[in-house]
């Protein structure tokens, strides 16, 4: 009469870009993700196991790892899950926009080509959809040279212009 329930999703590697710093660690697979709104004073931390973090600038720091970690939104300008984006919870939700701009998109000291998602021609919200990322970083010095990923959630807060393909 009911139908089975489904078996939880299993935790994934979850990595977030910051202004200051990539951090990269494991987070309950059935959590929602989300960006905070200008609006909202108050947002929850993402709860992050297994966890390091490094920054992104030019200071020769080492690579921190801690147990757990918890991720603060306000400066956060993607999230980058690294698990089967159909197998996310809120995929059905990340697949309803239906306006693509393809380009290269200026966010903060970063660089992110791909296709980014809006529910509405001119529309830019905080927490946007983007596909086939690719991000580099204008920072001298950065650890790294291109994060590659299917998929994002980027911040229009960090949205400073893009260039249209």
């Amino acid at each position: 009469m009911f139908g089975k329930k489904k078996p939880p999703l299993p935790p994934y590697i979850l990595q977030v870009l910051t202004t200051e710093y990539l951090i990269e660690g494991t987070i309950e697979g059935d959590h929602r993700l989300y960006l905070p709104s200008l609006e909202e004073m108050d947002s929850f931390p993402l709860r992050l196991t297994s966890v390091q973090v490094q920054t992104t600038r030019l200071e020769d720091i080492p690579t921190q790892t801690c147990a757990q970690f918890m991720v603060m939104g306000d400066n956060t300008v993607a999230l980058i899950p690294r698990m089967e984006l159909s197998q996310m919870p809120q995929y059905d939700v990340w697949k309803i926009p239906n306006v693509a701009i393809q380009g290269v998109f200026h966010f903060g000291p970063y660089l992110v080509e791909g296709r980014l998602m809006l529910a509405r021609d001119g529309f830019f919200e905080n927490g946007m959809p983007m596909f086939d990322v690719g991000i580099s970083s204008r920072i001298p010095g950065t650890r790294w040279e291109k994060l590659q990923a299917p998929f994002a959630l980027v911040n229009g807060r960090w949205l400073q212009g893009y260039e249209p393909a």
